[in-house]
Protein backbone atom coordinates (compact mmCIF):
# COMPACT_ATOMS: atom_id res chain seq x y z
CA UNK A 1 0.00 0.00 0.00
CA UNK A 2 2.93 2.36 0.81
CA UNK A 3 4.55 1.40 -2.33
CA UNK A 4 1.13 2.54 -3.96
CA UNK A 5 0.81 5.74 -2.54
CA UNK A 6 4.58 6.27 -3.27
CA UNK A 7 4.23 6.13 -6.55
CA UNK A 8 0.90 8.14 -6.80
CA UNK A 9 2.45 11.12 -4.94
CA UNK A 10 5.63 11.17 -7.75
CA UNK A 11 3.60 11.29 -10.41
CA UNK A 12 1.70 13.79 -9.90
CA UNK A 13 4.56 15.83 -8.61
CA UNK A 14 6.04 15.36 -11.96
CA UNK A 15 2.80 16.49 -13.38
CA UNK A 16 2.44 19.04 -11.64
CA UNK A 17 5.73 20.03 -12.75
CA UNK A 18 5.46 19.67 -16.35
CA UNK A 19 2.32 21.63 -16.36
CA UNK A 20 3.23 24.52 -14.62
CA UNK A 21 4.35 27.27 -17.14
CA UNK A 22 6.74 29.04 -14.52
CA UNK A 23 9.49 25.99 -14.54
CA UNK A 24 9.43 26.06 -18.32
CA UNK A 25 10.18 30.30 -18.08
CA UNK A 26 12.51 29.37 -15.64
CA UNK A 27 14.65 27.15 -17.97
CA UNK A 28 14.18 29.60 -20.96
CA UNK A 29 15.45 32.53 -18.31
CA UNK A 30 18.69 30.42 -17.70
CA UNK A 31 19.36 29.51 -21.65
CA UNK A 32 18.89 33.47 -22.19
CA UNK A 33 21.16 34.12 -19.31
CA UNK A 34 24.11 32.31 -21.27
CA UNK A 35 23.61 33.66 -24.46
CA UNK A 36 23.77 37.16 -23.21
CA UNK A 37 26.97 35.64 -21.58
CA UNK A 38 28.34 34.47 -24.82
CA UNK A 39 27.57 37.86 -26.22
CA UNK A 40 29.05 39.78 -23.67
CA UNK A 41 32.09 38.11 -24.18
CA UNK A 42 31.91 38.20 -28.13
CA UNK A 43 32.71 42.12 -27.48
CA UNK A 44 35.57 41.79 -25.97
CA UNK A 45 38.69 42.61 -27.96
CA UNK A 46 42.10 40.18 -28.14
CA UNK A 47 44.70 42.86 -28.24
CA UNK A 48 43.48 44.32 -24.52
CA UNK A 49 44.74 41.05 -23.10
CA UNK A 50 47.83 38.81 -22.57
CA UNK A 51 48.14 35.99 -25.23
CA UNK A 52 47.67 32.98 -22.83
CA UNK A 53 45.01 34.44 -20.80
CA UNK A 54 43.17 35.04 -24.12
CA UNK A 55 43.61 31.39 -25.57
CA UNK A 56 41.82 29.84 -22.10
CA UNK A 57 39.20 32.65 -22.70
CA UNK A 58 38.44 31.87 -26.25
CA UNK A 59 38.59 27.67 -25.25
CA UNK A 60 35.91 28.39 -23.01
CA UNK A 61 33.65 30.63 -25.29
CA UNK A 62 33.85 27.88 -27.90
CA UNK A 63 32.81 25.31 -25.48
CA UNK A 64 30.11 27.69 -24.51
CA UNK A 65 29.10 28.85 -27.74
CA UNK A 66 28.99 24.87 -28.46
CA UNK A 67 26.97 23.75 -26.13
CA UNK A 68 25.33 26.43 -23.58
CA UNK A 69 24.63 25.25 -20.50
CA UNK A 70 24.96 26.90 -17.39
CA UNK A 71 28.29 24.66 -16.20
CA UNK A 72 29.35 25.93 -19.32
CA UNK A 73 28.33 29.17 -18.80
CA UNK A 74 30.37 29.51 -15.57
CA UNK A 75 33.23 28.52 -16.60
CA UNK A 76 32.92 31.08 -19.58
CA UNK A 77 32.44 33.36 -16.63
CA UNK A 78 35.60 32.52 -14.89
CA UNK A 79 37.88 32.49 -17.97
CA UNK A 80 36.14 36.12 -18.21
CA UNK A 81 36.94 36.87 -14.75
CA UNK A 82 40.93 35.51 -15.83
CA UNK A 83 41.42 37.92 -18.52
CA UNK A 84 44.86 39.82 -17.59
CA UNK A 85 45.53 43.36 -19.06
CA UNK A 86 47.71 43.30 -22.60
CA UNK A 87 51.09 44.60 -20.17
CA UNK A 88 50.92 41.87 -17.62
CA UNK A 89 53.92 39.29 -17.21
CA UNK A 90 53.42 35.45 -17.76
CA UNK A 91 55.98 32.88 -18.00
CA UNK A 92 57.91 34.35 -15.13
CA UNK A 93 61.11 32.31 -13.88
CA UNK A 94 64.23 31.94 -12.09
CA UNK A 95 67.55 31.04 -13.29
CA UNK A 96 71.04 30.77 -11.98
CA UNK A 97 73.26 33.29 -13.88
CA UNK A 98 76.81 33.73 -12.02
CA UNK A 99 77.33 33.18 -8.63
CA UNK A 100 73.86 32.04 -6.83
CA UNK A 101 75.30 33.27 -3.64
CA UNK A 102 74.97 36.84 -4.78
CA UNK A 103 72.37 36.93 -7.74
CA UNK A 104 69.60 35.67 -9.81
CA UNK A 105 68.43 35.61 -13.46
CA UNK A 106 64.70 36.89 -14.20
CA UNK A 107 63.01 35.96 -17.21
CA UNK A 108 59.09 36.55 -18.68
CA UNK A 109 57.21 37.52 -21.47
CA UNK A 110 55.02 40.02 -22.49
CA UNK A 111 52.44 40.96 -25.57
CA UNK A 112 54.93 42.76 -28.33
CA UNK A 113 55.55 46.47 -28.28
CA UNK A 114 55.63 46.25 -24.38
CA UNK A 115 59.80 47.34 -24.20
CA UNK A 116 60.23 47.86 -20.60
CA UNK A 117 60.74 46.12 -17.52
CA UNK A 118 62.22 45.97 -14.41
CA UNK A 119 62.95 43.26 -11.41
CA UNK A 120 62.30 45.16 -7.80
CA UNK A 121 63.93 43.15 -4.74
CA UNK A 122 63.18 43.41 -1.03
CA UNK A 123 64.87 41.28 1.51
CA UNK A 124 62.13 39.02 3.59
CA UNK A 125 59.27 37.45 2.67
CA UNK A 126 56.78 40.22 1.19
CA UNK A 127 52.69 39.18 1.54
CA UNK A 128 51.80 42.71 -0.38
CA UNK A 129 52.25 45.17 -3.02
CA UNK A 130 53.00 47.44 -0.36
CA UNK A 131 55.93 46.28 0.67
CA UNK A 132 57.32 47.38 -2.79
CA UNK A 133 56.93 50.98 -2.17
CA UNK A 134 60.54 51.87 -1.21
CA UNK A 135 62.49 48.11 -3.14
CA UNK A 136 65.90 47.05 -1.42
CA UNK A 137 66.99 46.47 -5.67
CA UNK A 138 65.39 47.87 -8.51
CA UNK A 139 66.79 45.96 -11.63
CA UNK A 140 66.34 47.35 -15.34
CA UNK A 141 65.45 44.63 -18.08
CA UNK A 142 66.39 44.01 -21.22
CA UNK A 143 63.95 43.19 -23.79
CA UNK A 144 63.67 40.70 -27.43
CA UNK A 145 60.73 40.95 -30.01
CA UNK A 146 60.06 37.99 -31.98
CA UNK A 147 57.58 36.00 -33.43
CA UNK A 148 56.57 32.68 -33.56
CA UNK A 149 54.22 29.86 -34.33
CA UNK A 150 51.13 29.67 -31.52
CA UNK A 151 50.22 26.49 -32.12
CA UNK A 152 50.24 23.28 -34.68
CA UNK A 153 48.48 20.23 -35.78
CA UNK A 154 49.22 18.07 -32.95
CA UNK A 155 47.57 20.93 -30.33
CA UNK A 156 43.95 19.73 -31.00
CA UNK A 157 42.89 21.77 -28.00
CA UNK A 158 43.52 25.60 -29.76
CA UNK A 159 42.28 23.85 -33.02
CA UNK A 160 38.98 22.90 -31.35
CA UNK A 161 38.90 26.67 -29.89
CA UNK A 162 39.45 28.07 -33.61
CA UNK A 163 43.04 28.64 -33.81
CA UNK A 164 44.51 28.08 -37.62
CA UNK A 165 47.52 25.36 -37.58
CA UNK A 166 50.95 27.45 -37.78
CA UNK A 167 49.19 31.00 -36.82
CA UNK A 168 51.30 32.96 -35.56
CA UNK A 169 51.65 35.57 -32.21
CA UNK A 170 54.61 38.13 -31.40
CA UNK A 171 56.02 38.77 -27.99
CA UNK A 172 58.57 40.53 -26.15
CA UNK A 173 60.91 38.72 -24.32
CA UNK A 174 62.53 40.46 -20.83
CA UNK A 175 65.63 39.31 -19.07
CA UNK A 176 66.59 41.01 -15.45
CA UNK A 177 70.02 40.06 -13.73
CA UNK A 178 69.65 40.73 -9.89
CA UNK A 179 73.36 41.25 -8.61
CA UNK A 180 75.32 42.65 -5.25
CA UNK A 181 73.16 40.00 -3.00
CA UNK A 182 73.85 38.80 0.19
CA UNK A 183 74.43 35.44 0.84
CA UNK A 184 71.49 32.59 2.32
CA UNK A 185 69.34 35.41 2.20
CA UNK A 186 65.69 35.20 1.23
CA UNK A 187 64.14 38.68 -1.52
CA UNK A 188 60.92 39.10 -2.59
CA UNK A 189 60.58 39.96 -6.10
CA UNK A 190 58.19 41.04 -8.47
CA UNK A 191 58.61 41.84 -12.27
CA UNK A 192 56.90 43.98 -14.52
CA UNK A 193 56.25 48.04 -15.00
CA UNK A 194 54.16 50.22 -13.34
CA UNK A 195 50.09 49.01 -13.37
CA UNK A 196 50.90 46.00 -14.79
CA UNK A 197 53.35 43.90 -11.97
CA UNK A 198 53.87 39.97 -11.99
CA UNK A 199 52.42 38.33 -8.30
CA UNK A 200 55.21 38.48 -5.91
CA UNK A 201 57.98 35.37 -5.86
CA UNK A 202 60.64 34.67 -3.33
CA UNK A 203 63.62 32.97 -3.11
CA UNK A 204 67.17 32.54 -0.70
CA UNK A 205 70.59 32.96 -2.16
CA UNK A 206 72.80 30.31 -1.70
CA UNK A 207 75.50 30.23 1.30
CA UNK A 208 78.76 31.40 0.37
CA UNK A 209 80.30 27.75 2.51
CA UNK A 210 80.40 24.25 1.39
CA UNK A 211 77.17 23.56 3.36
CA UNK A 212 74.86 21.06 1.81
CA UNK A 213 71.76 21.83 -0.23
CA UNK A 214 69.41 19.98 -2.31
CA UNK A 215 67.35 19.82 -5.20
CA UNK A 216 64.89 18.50 -7.64
CA UNK A 217 65.94 16.41 -10.78
CA UNK A 218 63.33 15.87 -13.59
CA UNK A 219 63.77 15.50 -17.38
CA UNK A 220 61.59 15.06 -20.69
CA UNK A 221 57.96 16.20 -19.38
CA UNK A 222 58.09 16.54 -23.88
CA UNK A 223 54.32 17.42 -23.26
CA UNK A 224 51.87 19.18 -26.33
CA UNK A 225 48.26 18.35 -25.14
CA UNK A 226 46.41 19.51 -22.25
CA UNK A 227 46.50 15.85 -21.10
CA UNK A 228 50.02 15.35 -20.44
CA UNK A 229 51.17 18.88 -18.93
CA UNK A 230 48.80 17.84 -16.47
CA UNK A 231 50.75 14.99 -15.54
CA UNK A 232 53.97 16.92 -15.45
CA UNK A 233 51.71 19.21 -13.48
CA UNK A 234 51.06 16.39 -11.19
CA UNK A 235 54.61 15.53 -11.28
CA UNK A 236 56.35 18.72 -10.43
CA UNK A 237 53.93 19.59 -7.56
CA UNK A 238 54.14 16.35 -5.69
CA UNK A 239 57.69 16.98 -5.67
CA UNK A 240 58.11 20.86 -4.61
CA UNK A 241 54.86 19.24 -1.84
CA UNK A 242 57.13 16.96 -0.48
CA UNK A 243 60.40 18.93 -0.73
CA UNK A 244 59.45 22.57 -0.23
CA UNK A 245 62.30 23.81 0.83
CA UNK A 246 64.57 22.02 -1.95
CA UNK A 247 67.18 24.85 -3.00
CA UNK A 248 66.66 24.49 -7.07
CA UNK A 249 65.20 22.51 -9.64
CA UNK A 250 67.30 20.61 -12.29
CA UNK A 251 65.64 19.72 -15.97
CA UNK A 252 67.57 17.18 -18.72
CA UNK A 253 65.61 18.93 -21.05
CA UNK A 254 62.35 18.12 -23.42
CA UNK A 255 60.27 20.68 -21.53
CA UNK A 256 58.20 20.76 -25.07
CA UNK A 257 57.13 18.35 -27.98
CA UNK A 258 57.16 20.55 -31.02
CA UNK A 259 60.79 21.40 -32.18
CA UNK A 260 62.52 22.88 -35.46
CA UNK A 261 60.11 25.15 -37.77
CA UNK A 262 57.10 23.49 -36.78
CA UNK A 263 57.42 24.60 -33.09
CA UNK A 264 54.46 25.33 -30.55
CA UNK A 265 54.78 28.62 -28.59
CA UNK A 266 51.81 27.58 -26.83
CA UNK A 267 53.58 24.64 -25.46
CA UNK A 268 56.19 26.65 -23.70
CA UNK A 269 52.85 29.07 -22.15
CA UNK A 270 51.08 25.64 -21.19
CA UNK A 271 54.60 24.47 -19.18
CA UNK A 272 55.15 27.74 -17.24
CA UNK A 273 51.03 28.06 -16.66
CA UNK A 274 50.70 24.66 -15.14
CA UNK A 275 53.68 24.93 -12.67
CA UNK A 276 53.87 28.74 -11.93
CA UNK A 277 53.29 29.11 -8.24
CA UNK A 278 56.61 26.79 -8.23
CA UNK A 279 58.72 28.91 -10.34
CA UNK A 280 57.93 31.59 -8.47
CA UNK A 281 59.63 30.11 -5.59
CA UNK A 282 62.24 27.59 -7.13
CA UNK A 283 65.37 28.80 -9.47
CA UNK A 284 65.26 26.45 -12.58
CA UNK A 285 68.68 25.02 -13.97
CA UNK A 286 67.80 24.42 -17.64
CA UNK A 287 69.37 22.72 -20.55
CA UNK A 288 68.73 22.14 -23.82
CA UNK A 289 66.74 19.17 -25.41
CA UNK A 290 66.72 18.13 -28.77
CA UNK A 291 62.40 19.23 -28.56
CA UNK A 292 63.71 22.54 -27.73
CA UNK A 293 65.28 23.37 -30.73
CA UNK A 294 63.88 25.81 -32.72
CA UNK A 295 64.75 28.52 -35.30
CA UNK A 296 63.79 30.78 -33.15
CA UNK A 297 65.71 30.27 -29.91
CA UNK A 298 62.48 29.72 -27.95
CA UNK A 299 64.93 28.10 -25.56
CA UNK A 300 66.66 31.83 -25.27
CA UNK A 301 63.83 33.60 -24.96
CA UNK A 302 62.55 31.49 -21.92
CA UNK A 303 65.13 31.34 -19.54
CA UNK A 304 67.92 33.79 -17.92
CA UNK A 305 70.91 31.28 -17.87
CA UNK A 306 74.81 33.15 -18.29
CA UNK A 307 76.02 33.78 -21.84
CA UNK A 308 79.62 32.44 -21.74
CA UNK A 309 81.96 33.34 -24.06
CA UNK A 310 82.46 30.04 -25.47
CA UNK A 311 78.78 29.84 -25.81
CA UNK A 312 77.80 32.81 -27.47
CA UNK A 313 80.84 32.06 -30.28
CA UNK A 314 79.95 28.43 -31.01
CA UNK A 315 75.99 27.62 -29.42
CA UNK A 316 73.47 28.03 -31.91
CA UNK A 317 71.05 28.89 -28.83
CA UNK A 318 72.98 31.60 -26.64
CA UNK A 319 72.36 29.96 -22.81
CA UNK A 320 72.29 26.98 -23.55
CA UNK A 321 75.71 26.17 -22.28
CA UNK A 322 76.91 27.41 -18.41
CA UNK A 323 78.13 26.49 -14.78
CA UNK A 324 77.35 27.39 -11.87
CA UNK A 325 78.82 26.55 -7.92
CA UNK A 326 76.83 25.76 -4.96
CA UNK A 327 77.64 24.54 -2.32
CA UNK A 328 81.12 22.37 -2.40
CA UNK A 329 79.68 21.12 -6.18
CA UNK A 330 80.13 22.21 -9.60
CA UNK A 331 77.19 22.22 -12.45
CA UNK A 332 78.01 22.22 -16.03
CA UNK A 333 75.07 22.22 -18.35
CA UNK A 334 76.19 20.72 -21.29
CA UNK A 335 74.36 21.11 -24.77
CA UNK A 336 74.92 18.39 -26.62
CA UNK A 337 72.24 18.76 -29.62
CA UNK A 338 74.69 20.86 -32.05
CA UNK A 339 76.39 17.17 -32.27
CA UNK A 340 77.18 17.56 -35.94
CA UNK A 341 79.70 19.93 -35.90
CA UNK A 342 82.97 19.16 -34.88
CA UNK A 343 84.62 21.98 -34.36
CA UNK A 344 81.47 22.72 -31.50
CA UNK A 345 82.53 19.74 -29.82
CA UNK A 346 85.79 20.79 -29.32
CA UNK A 347 85.54 24.26 -28.13
CA UNK A 348 82.90 22.22 -25.55
CA UNK A 349 85.14 20.32 -24.10
CA UNK A 350 87.52 22.31 -23.91
CA UNK A 351 84.86 24.79 -21.89
CA UNK A 352 84.13 21.61 -19.63
CA UNK A 353 88.34 21.68 -19.25
CA UNK A 354 88.16 25.04 -18.56
CA UNK A 355 85.12 24.99 -15.53
CA UNK A 356 87.35 22.02 -13.80
CA UNK A 357 90.75 23.90 -13.80
CA UNK A 358 88.63 27.27 -12.51
CA UNK A 359 87.02 25.15 -9.33
CA UNK A 360 89.80 22.76 -7.65
CA UNK A 361 88.38 23.50 -4.34
CA UNK A 362 84.89 21.92 -5.29
CA UNK A 363 84.47 18.26 -3.77
CA UNK A 364 81.80 17.01 -6.67
CA UNK A 365 81.53 17.54 -10.30
CA UNK A 366 78.58 17.04 -11.70
CA UNK A 367 77.31 17.11 -15.39
CA UNK A 368 74.28 17.71 -16.65
CA UNK A 369 72.97 17.14 -20.24
CA UNK A 370 70.19 16.04 -22.53
CA UNK A 371 71.39 13.27 -24.78
CA UNK A 372 72.35 10.11 -22.92
CA UNK A 373 75.61 9.08 -23.75
CA UNK A 374 74.97 5.88 -21.79
CA UNK A 375 71.67 3.79 -22.17
CA UNK A 376 69.86 0.97 -22.51
CA UNK A 377 66.90 1.89 -24.14
CA UNK A 378 64.99 3.75 -27.23
CA UNK A 379 67.95 5.36 -28.28
CA UNK A 380 71.25 2.73 -27.25
CA UNK A 381 72.20 2.64 -30.93
CA UNK A 382 72.01 6.11 -32.21
CA UNK A 383 74.62 7.57 -33.43
CA UNK A 384 74.36 11.04 -32.03
CA UNK A 385 74.59 9.73 -28.83
CA UNK A 386 77.47 7.19 -30.21
CA UNK A 387 79.16 10.35 -31.33
CA UNK A 388 78.67 12.32 -27.90
CA UNK A 389 80.43 8.88 -26.02
CA UNK A 390 83.20 8.60 -28.07
CA UNK A 391 84.02 12.89 -27.94
CA UNK A 392 83.23 13.18 -24.24
CA UNK A 393 83.71 10.28 -21.77
CA UNK A 394 87.42 9.91 -22.22
CA UNK A 395 87.26 13.77 -20.84
CA UNK A 396 84.83 12.68 -18.39
CA UNK A 397 87.77 9.90 -17.68
CA UNK A 398 90.22 12.55 -17.33
CA UNK A 399 88.65 15.22 -15.09
CA UNK A 400 87.55 12.85 -12.79
CA UNK A 401 83.83 14.14 -13.79
CA UNK A 402 81.66 12.12 -10.42
CA UNK A 403 78.17 12.42 -11.71
CA UNK A 404 76.67 12.68 -14.99
CA UNK A 405 72.76 13.22 -15.30
CA UNK A 406 71.31 11.93 -18.50
CA UNK A 407 67.82 12.87 -20.24
CA UNK A 408 66.14 11.68 -24.07
CA UNK A 409 65.41 7.80 -23.33
CA UNK A 410 62.13 7.85 -20.67
CA UNK A 411 63.59 4.77 -18.39
CA UNK A 412 64.93 4.51 -14.97
CA UNK A 413 68.85 3.65 -15.34
CA UNK A 414 71.88 3.44 -12.89
CA UNK A 415 75.40 2.92 -14.64
CA UNK A 416 78.89 2.65 -13.60
CA UNK A 417 81.16 4.03 -12.17
CA UNK A 418 82.61 3.66 -15.68
CA UNK A 419 86.13 4.37 -16.85
CA UNK A 420 87.63 3.86 -19.98
CA UNK A 421 84.04 2.12 -21.23
CA UNK A 422 84.01 -0.45 -18.70
CA UNK A 423 83.32 -0.89 -15.15
CA UNK A 424 85.73 0.46 -11.63
CA UNK A 425 86.08 -2.76 -10.00
CA UNK A 426 84.64 -3.24 -6.00
CA UNK A 427 82.99 0.56 -7.18
CA UNK A 428 79.46 -0.74 -5.47
CA UNK A 429 78.55 -2.01 -2.39
CA UNK A 430 75.42 -2.70 -0.17
CA UNK A 431 72.85 -3.23 -2.65
CA UNK A 432 69.75 -5.26 -2.54
CA UNK A 433 69.68 -7.93 -5.53
CA UNK A 434 66.68 -9.32 -5.95
CA UNK A 435 65.08 -11.93 -9.05
CA UNK A 436 65.05 -9.75 -11.89
CA UNK A 437 61.85 -8.83 -13.23
CA UNK A 438 60.58 -8.38 -16.86
CA UNK A 439 59.76 -4.41 -16.93
CA UNK A 440 60.35 -2.46 -14.02
CA UNK A 441 63.72 -4.05 -12.76
CA UNK A 442 65.87 -5.72 -15.25
CA UNK A 443 69.17 -6.32 -13.54
CA UNK A 444 67.15 -7.23 -10.00
CA UNK A 445 69.08 -4.62 -8.02
CA UNK A 446 67.98 -1.45 -6.71
CA UNK A 447 69.64 0.85 -3.88
CA UNK A 448 73.62 0.33 -2.77
CA UNK A 449 76.77 2.92 -2.37
CA UNK A 450 78.54 3.78 -5.40
CA UNK A 451 81.81 4.90 -5.28
CA UNK A 452 83.18 7.39 -7.80
CA UNK A 453 86.75 7.91 -6.77
CA UNK A 454 87.94 5.93 -9.98
CA UNK A 455 84.58 6.38 -12.21
CA UNK A 456 81.72 8.29 -13.52
CA UNK A 457 78.44 7.25 -12.42
CA UNK A 458 75.33 7.91 -14.98
CA UNK A 459 72.29 8.08 -13.95
CA UNK A 460 68.56 8.75 -15.72
CA UNK A 461 65.58 8.86 -13.81
CA UNK A 462 62.92 7.99 -16.79
CA UNK A 463 61.15 10.96 -17.38
CA UNK A 464 58.25 13.30 -15.86
CA UNK A 465 55.70 13.21 -18.39
CA UNK A 466 53.59 10.54 -19.95
CA UNK A 467 56.19 9.51 -23.10
CA UNK A 468 57.54 5.94 -22.11
CA UNK A 469 60.52 3.65 -23.70
CA UNK A 470 60.67 0.37 -22.84
CA UNK A 471 64.26 -0.62 -21.38
CA UNK A 472 66.64 -4.03 -23.84
CA UNK A 473 67.00 -6.75 -22.14
CA UNK A 474 70.43 -8.39 -22.00
CA UNK A 475 70.05 -10.59 -24.75
CA UNK A 476 68.90 -7.53 -26.75
CA UNK A 477 71.72 -5.38 -25.62
CA UNK A 478 74.02 -8.38 -27.28
CA UNK A 479 72.82 -8.31 -30.52
CA UNK A 480 73.76 -4.52 -30.41
CA UNK A 481 77.23 -4.57 -29.51
CA UNK A 482 78.67 -4.79 -32.54
CA UNK A 483 76.60 -1.55 -33.99
CA UNK A 484 77.88 0.93 -30.97
CA UNK A 485 81.20 -0.48 -30.67
CA UNK A 486 81.28 -1.89 -27.06
CA UNK A 487 80.89 -5.34 -25.01
CA UNK A 488 79.46 -6.63 -22.62
CA UNK A 489 77.20 -3.51 -22.27
CA UNK A 490 74.30 -5.55 -20.22
CA UNK A 491 77.16 -5.43 -17.01
CA UNK A 492 77.55 -2.03 -17.27
CA UNK A 493 74.01 -1.42 -15.45
CA UNK A 494 75.18 -1.71 -11.98
CA UNK A 495 71.64 -0.43 -10.60
CA UNK A 496 67.78 -0.47 -10.85
CA UNK A 497 67.10 -0.90 -14.50
CA UNK A 498 63.84 -0.54 -15.98
CA UNK A 499 60.59 1.32 -16.41
CA UNK A 500 57.96 2.47 -14.02
CA UNK A 501 55.25 3.02 -16.12
CA UNK A 502 54.70 6.20 -13.91
CA UNK A 503 56.31 9.92 -14.05
CA UNK A 504 59.28 10.38 -12.10
CA UNK A 505 61.52 13.41 -9.88
CA UNK A 506 64.62 12.85 -8.04
CA UNK A 507 65.53 14.52 -4.53
CA UNK A 508 69.37 14.60 -4.55
CA UNK A 509 71.08 16.10 -1.49
CA UNK A 510 74.94 16.69 -1.90
CA UNK A 511 76.90 17.08 1.23
CA UNK A 512 80.52 16.78 1.45
CA UNK A 513 80.67 13.24 2.31
CA UNK A 514 78.33 11.91 0.41
CA UNK A 515 75.35 12.68 -2.66
CA UNK A 516 71.72 10.99 -2.01
CA UNK A 517 69.78 10.25 -4.16
CA UNK A 518 66.02 9.46 -4.04
CA UNK A 519 63.48 8.67 -7.19
CA UNK A 520 59.70 9.12 -6.82
CA UNK A 521 56.81 7.49 -9.01
CA UNK A 522 53.65 9.47 -9.11
CA UNK A 523 50.24 8.11 -9.64
CA UNK A 524 47.60 9.52 -11.16
CA UNK A 525 46.07 11.25 -8.11
CA UNK A 526 49.73 13.20 -7.46
CA UNK A 527 50.73 10.92 -4.90
CA UNK A 528 54.79 9.93 -5.07
CA UNK A 529 56.02 6.39 -3.76
CA UNK A 530 59.49 5.87 -3.30
CA UNK A 531 61.34 3.79 -5.97
CA UNK A 532 65.14 3.67 -5.77
CA UNK A 533 67.40 5.39 -3.82
CA UNK A 534 71.30 5.27 -3.83
CA UNK A 535 74.63 7.10 -2.27
CA UNK A 536 77.58 8.47 -3.85
CA UNK A 537 80.67 8.66 -1.82
CA UNK A 538 84.30 9.43 -3.24
CA UNK A 539 87.15 7.57 -1.29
Amino acid sequence: MRKIYFFLLLFGLSTALCANPKAHVATKHKVTDVNAAIKKANALQEQDYTIPSWTLFKEALKTTTTTPNQENARALQRAVAGLKSKQTPYNVNMTFHGDPTSGMGFDWITNQGIDKGTVELVKGKAMAASAFTRPDFSFHADTTNYAVNYCVKENWLLEAAGFADNSKRSYTSHKGLATGLEPNTTYSFRVGLEGAWSEIGSFTTAKAGKDSFSFIYFTDPQANTEEMFNTSKKTLHAARKMYPDDNFALTCGDLVETHGTNNAEWEYEQFFATQQDIWYSTPLAPIMGNHDITTNRNFTRHFNTEPTAFDQRMAKVPGSVYSFVYGDALFMAMDYENYKDAAYLDSLAVWVKNQVAAHPDVKWKIAFYHKSMYTGAEHQQDKDGELVREKFTPLFDSLKIDLAIQGHDHVYEVIGPLKNKALVPNAVSGQTVSTPTVRDNLTGKSGGTYNVKEGTLYFLNNSAGKKKYEPLSKQAMAKQEASIGMSNYFSLFTGRFGQTGEPTFSHISVSSSSVDVETYTVDDNGLPSLFDKFKIVKQ
